[in-house]
């Protein structure tokens, strides 16, 4: 496990333009993968017994311009690449996008606006100030579970305060999916939930990008609402625009139509990992948002019913069922990497700019500017690099224990109440690195990471040479 934890460091090094950013970065790895509590930057000086010194050089690496989250982010995407646990349809990834929000109690943090909480749960209130993020995962599987694995994570609301990217935010995560895939050399499918059923969405994944089109496929729910055509076959008119649209129908209502009641079929799949019979039709029709074809899924399930949309006219059911089923893993990756990781306990704020109120807004009036844009737009950055440091920690931990799971059984010595599966969880798995780092700090590691860190305990400035050990 520390082998494969220093193999994955290495290969994080040409990310970082000097040396002393990649000591550091080292240090904040392993903080974030050993603390014990999520206050912030200080959590990673009390976990590895560090010098009170080192605190101001941990913030420093934050918001160092030796290093972006755009340089960092594809060296972790080729490296989970070589890895043999990416889930695939027809020779395409599978990725998975959401947003996820996260409150923040803060009068001077950037990109801090009043959101809706869209949760069905009472206790939480209906408008709070926060972050929005926009997050991108990759399906993954050992054939004893499927997992998302954390790719990229940027924030998508409150963007007039720094350079933000253009766009809606809709839009944004296509525009990640698409710029992941190209990093990977891969083509994907994209799956989202149905805030994203827009024609923009899928106009965007159809651009043509270095002269290749749908390199991303994007499979969603619908809105139940949704209204499609079918193409016009009669007889067209002799001069004039010919017709396109046929038969305008309301998808929703096609389950209880008689007439298209007897086009359902039924098959036998799995539904949230239980067999059951599903009554469906396929429908390739015509959508006004797209002005293009796009394949329909109405789907009938001991659960209920649902309409699924794709732009990939060749799926068939069980595949969509199957990718959509597994679009919940993103819901288990956001709950691990708030509550077990503290990967959005972050506390970065910008003097420059202006106090705003902590009272959440209906009708929220425009960010105000900050007086020194270039201080903000670091803070901006800071915190994104902040996040997505966290999700290199929590891929690891996923692929550490897909790939060692007897190891970190034997390591970990953690008693759990309820064993769900053979294949450790982020926490056990992080429990067994716990105790390893901890007893090699403690006792006499021979590992280079171990060195560095006593290195940064003592407050030397004797220099440690990666990969060889003394």
């Amino acid at each position: 496990m520390i082998d494969y934890l220093e193999q994955f460091l290495l290969g994080m090094r040409p990310a970082f333009s000097r040396q002393a950013t990649f000591n550091w970065f080292v240090i904040v790895f392993v903080g974030f993968l050993v603390r014990s509590d999520t206050l912030g930057v200080s959590s990673i000086v009390r976990a590895l017994f560090l010098s009170p010194h080192s605190y101001p050089c941990l913030l420093h690496f934050f918001h160092s311009t030796a290093w972006q989250v755009e340089s960092l982010m594809p060296c972790w995407w080729k490296w989970q690449a070589q890895e043999p646990f990416a889930y695939r349809e027809k020779d395409r990834i599978v990725l998975v996008g959401d947003h996820t929000k996260t409150p923040k109690d803060a009068r001077k943090m950037p990109a801090v606006t009043t959101l809706h909480q869209d949760s069905e749960t009472a206790s939480k209130p209906s408008f709070f100030r926060g972050h929005h993020w926009g997050c991108i995962s990759q399906l993954m599987t050992d054939r004893k579970k499927y997992w998302s694995a954390p790719l990229f994570a940027r924030i998508h609301q409150g963007l007039e305060q720094v350079e933000g990217s253009t766009g809606t935010m809709s839009t944004r995560i296509v525009n990640m999916a698409q710029t992941i895939a190209q990093e990977m050399g891969e083509k994907g499918y994209l799956v989202l939930d149905a805030f994203f059923a827009v024609g923009p969405v899928f106009n965007e994944a159809a651009k043509e990008i270095d002269g290749e089109r749908n390199r991303i496929h994007i499979l969603t729910r619908s809105k139940k609402n949704v209204v499609a055509y079918l193409p016009y076959t009669g007889p067209q008119k002799s001069s004039g625009r010919h017709r396109v649209y046929g038969s305008k129908l309301k998808l929703m209502k096609l389950f209880d139509s008689n007439s298209w009641g007897k086009q359902f079929k039924t098959t036998n799949t799995v539904v949230y990992q239980k067999k059951e019979t599903i009554r469906y039709l396929i429908l390739d029709l015509l959508w006004i948002p797209t002005k293009g074809l796009i394949r329909f899924f109405l789907i009938e399930t001991s659960r209920g019913r649902i309409i699924l949309m794709t732009s990939d006219l060749t799926l068939d059911v069980r595949a969509v069922l199957t990718l959509y089923c597994e679009r919940i893993t993103i819901e288990i990756m956001f709950d691990t990497l708030k509550n077990v990781m503290g990967g959005l306990a972050y506390h970065f704020w910008s003097t420059p700019l202006p106090p705003v109120s902590r009272r959440p807004l209906r009708n929220a009036s425009p960010l105000p500017k900050s007086s020194k844009p270039e201080l903000t737009q670091n803070t901006f950055d800071a915190i994104e690099k902040f996040v997505n440091v966290q999700f290199l920690v929590l891929g690891l931990l996923q692929l550490v224990a897909a790939k060692f799971p007897l190891h970190v059984w034997a390591k970990s010595k953690c008693w759990l109440r309820t064993y769900t599966s053979d294949t450790p969880s982020e926490f056990v798995t992080r429990t067994a690195f716990i105790n390893i780092i901890r007893c090699n700090l403690l006792g006499f590691g021979k590992d280079w990471i171990t060195h560095l860190i006593q290195q940064k305990q003592n407050n030397s400035t004797n220099p440690v040479i990666l990969g060889q050990t003394g």
